[in-house]
């Protein structure tokens, strides 16, 4: 099982937003978009250290009536790219050894559904943020609570309760402090790249602590081109 941001990837769902959002817009809108997005920085922080899942309602609220074809679009265009060149060398390695091994492998996290998609072919099950939907376009509200912290471990217990998977034999990567419930889940926890909560308690349980680099072979990531008018 792995998470997604901060482990596979450095990008977050703020960084994926601005990638589909400036590719949709005409370079004399970017200024008051970028403002619109950064002057609510504190904002986000603030609502994410006291509940991340407060964050993802609160950011996710910036899809309002956005097209889900569109945003479909800009991902299968812009995003993709961004993201690929983004992965972990070292992760992929790693999920390819484990579905070689016959390891049912799963990829988890907070991130939006469509912005998930590109990565969605290394993995047997994706499990993502879903986005409610009307007519075609995006309500700017998640359609189900999001999968953080203590949620992630109760959905792997109930999982791996339903299709009898043995968690005392299976593994979860994660960098962050607030899935230590999900690595604690598993006989097999490893920690890429952590956080410095994270850290401390890996050394402590004597965890495996990975550091898994961006690919340096892949090319610089370009700012998207903006939309024409």
């Amino acid at each position: 099982l792995f998470d997604m941001e901060g482990t596979l990837l450095p990008s977050n769902v703020v960084e994926s937003y601005v990638w589909a959002r400036m590719a949709d817009l005409p370079l004399e809108e970017w200024p008051e978009e970028l403002f619109s997005v950064f002057s609510r920085i504190p904002s986000y922080l603030m609502a994410d250290r006291r509940d991340r899942g407060e964050f993802l309602r609160t950011f996710f609220r910036r899809f309002e009536d956005a097209s889900v074809d569109r945003v479909d679009q800009l991902i299968d265009d812009v995003v993709s790219e961004f993201m690929l060149q983004k992965l972990s060398a070292a992760a992929v390695r790693r999920i390819r050894e484990h579905r070689a091994a016959g390891h049912r492998t799963i990829l988890i996290t907070a991130a939006a559904e469509p912005f998930v998609r590109p990565l969605a072919p290394l993995f047997d099950m994706v499990i993502a943020a879903k986005l409610a939907v009307e007519d075609g376009r995006y309500t700017g509200y998640l359609a189900e609570p999001p999968l953080v912290g203590e949620a992630r471990a109760a959905w792997l217990r109930r999982y791996a309760e339903t299709e009898g998977a043995d968690l005392k034999a299976s593994y979860a990567y994660a960098d962050s402090h607030s899935d230590l419930a999900l690595l604690r889940a598993v006989g097999n926890p490893v920690v890429v790249s952590p956080d410095a909560a994270l850290l401390r308690v890996a050394r402590r349980r004597r965890w495996p602590i990975e550091e898994w680099e961006m690919s340096g072979g892949m090319p610089r990531v370009r700012f998207p081109k903006p939309a024409m008018r």
